[in-house]
């Protein structure tokens, strides 16, 4: 870890330049940077160096070939390096001249190495509109308690039996609850189904050995209610008639008929709550161990959904007070992120209509992204006030995290990765913006009820 960090901060050391800002909207300013051909020269020898020490080229033992070899092998890597390197350097300067310039966005840069072998760098920044920044200490909120009940301990232990359900073989017709498996073959107006579509269509087509749970709300509700009451060995003919929005539009809105036959009605036995069932899970555990185990993490799960509903208020409460112009290409290029979002959680959802009418969809995410901005930059003018900083520690962790995800097994690379791709900037300020919600969540005036 001391090594990444060392390695971060290297990252962020500012080299002497000239920097140029002017300012040429309310939203917007003219960034101008040139950095001296000897300040080039040596940021890119240390590059060089680097590479060097660590390259493996036939001929050569590691880190012994020469410059010029080096030079020519990664000479795309080296371009790509400096580059990388002189803006952030350029970014960091900056911002570090100019406290009072809130940057969201550094643009479009335009950058490169001159003729006379110095670095230039030119980009329109967007920066945060001038706004009044209303109270936000002791903003009242209102979450419930965190304390846990004994009925909600037993209801926890009950699903947990649930999980553990097994569906044995019954002689009885099926019930509401059973599992009933089935073999099957679909038609639509007499014909089988793939012939019907003229393709095949998988599922729909038919299945062998298949489990059908009975119960509401199913993929397939007609199936599943049509096989209520049948006994093993039992054939039965069930329509279905499918919406309007099946996935499959060959078949949207027709009947299908599903040409059943019942194979065997199992019948969910759930096993009793004791320390038998935990057995596996929970170890040498007495029961009333495990309810003081389920109680605590209740308990944290309460805690964690009233922090989330804290900050959730709080935001609320602070757009309700905001209200300024915002600047126009940030509104419109972050309202077709949330429309994206909106209509990827409606499919999710099973709502395919969701991107029918994009116009009222993007009616409706605009008000959204217009409240979140207001609110993200009313957070980061109070980081500001309260001098709330991102770390190099939380720096690195958030970064880890990243990495992990990414399955990005070297930090170092992924680090040039992100500040190639110009994200550092947005890291940073995604750590800031939760330490300014956990600051103002501190100092809320909490009602607790029941």
């Amino acid at each position: 870890m001391v090594e990444y960090r060392n390695f971060f901060c290297n990252f962020q050391t500012l080299r002497i330049m000239e920097i140029t800002i002017n300012k040429t909207s309310d939203c917007q300013v003219e960034l101008k940077a040139t950095v001296p051909a000897a300040d080039v020269t040596a940021i890119q020898d240390g590059i060089i160096k680097s590479i060097a020490g660590s390259a493996r080229i036939p001929g050569f033992r590691p880190g012994k070939a020469p410059k010029s070899v080096i030079v020519k092998r990664y000479a795309s890597d080296i371009k790509d390096e400096l580059d990388a390197r002189l803006r952030s350097d350029i970014q960091d300067k900056c911002l570090d001249e100019n406290p009072e310039l809130k940057v969201l966005d550094f643009g479009d840069i335009q950058s490169g190495v001159q003729e006379d072998g110095s670095y230039t760098l030119t980009s329109k920044l967007t920066v945060v509109p001038e706004f009044e920044l209303p109270e936000y200490m002791g903003i009242e909120v209102s979450v419930p308690t965190t304390e846990v009940s004994d009925a909600e301990i037993d209801e926890t232990l009950a699903k947990y039996a649930e999980t553990s359900a097994r569906h044995e073989v019954t002689e009885r017709a099926s019930a509401q609850g059973d599992v009933v498996v089935i073999d099957f073959k679909t038609t639509v107006e007499g014909q089988p189904t793939a012939e019907y579509c003229g393709k095949p269509v998988g599922f729909m087509e038919g299945r062998e050995d298949y489990w059908v749970t009975l119960e509401e709300d199913r993929f397939m509700p007609e199936l599943a209610a049509g096989l209520v009451g049948v006994s093993a060995g039992e054939s039965k003919d069930i329509t279905a008639s499918l919406k309007e929005d099946f996935p499959i539009s060959d078949l949207a809105g027709k009947e299908v008929v599903f040409h059943c036959t019942v194979k065997e009605v199992r019948e969910k036995q759930v096993p009793e709550v004791n320390e038998e069932l935990f057995a596996t899970a929970l170890p040498g555990k007495t029961m009333a161990e495990i309810r003081d185990i389920v109680k605590e993490n209740l308990k944290g799960n309460k805690e964690r959904s009233n922090d989330e509903a804290k900050a959730e208020q709080i935001s609320e409460k602070l757009a309700e007070q905001l209200s300024f112009a915002l600047p126009t290409e940030l509104v419109e290029r972050e309202n077709e992120n949330t429309v994206q979002r909106k209509v990827y959680a409606a499919i999710q959802g099973g709502n395919y209509d969701a991107a029918k009418d994009m116009d009222a969809l993007r009616e409706e995410a605009m008000k959204e992204t217009e409240r979140n901005l207001r609110v993200y930059f009313a957070l980061q003018e109070i980081a500001h006030r309260e001098h709330v900083v991102a770390t190099d520690q939380e720096m690195i962790e958030a970064i880890s995290n990243m990495a992990k995800q990414a399955r990005e097994n070297n930090l170092k690379s992924f680090i040039r990765k992100l500040q190639r791709e110009g994200r550092m900037t947005g890291v940073r300020l995604s750590i800031i913006t939760s330490k300014v919600l956990d600051l103002l969540a501190r100092n809320a005036k909490v009602t607790v009820t029941e």
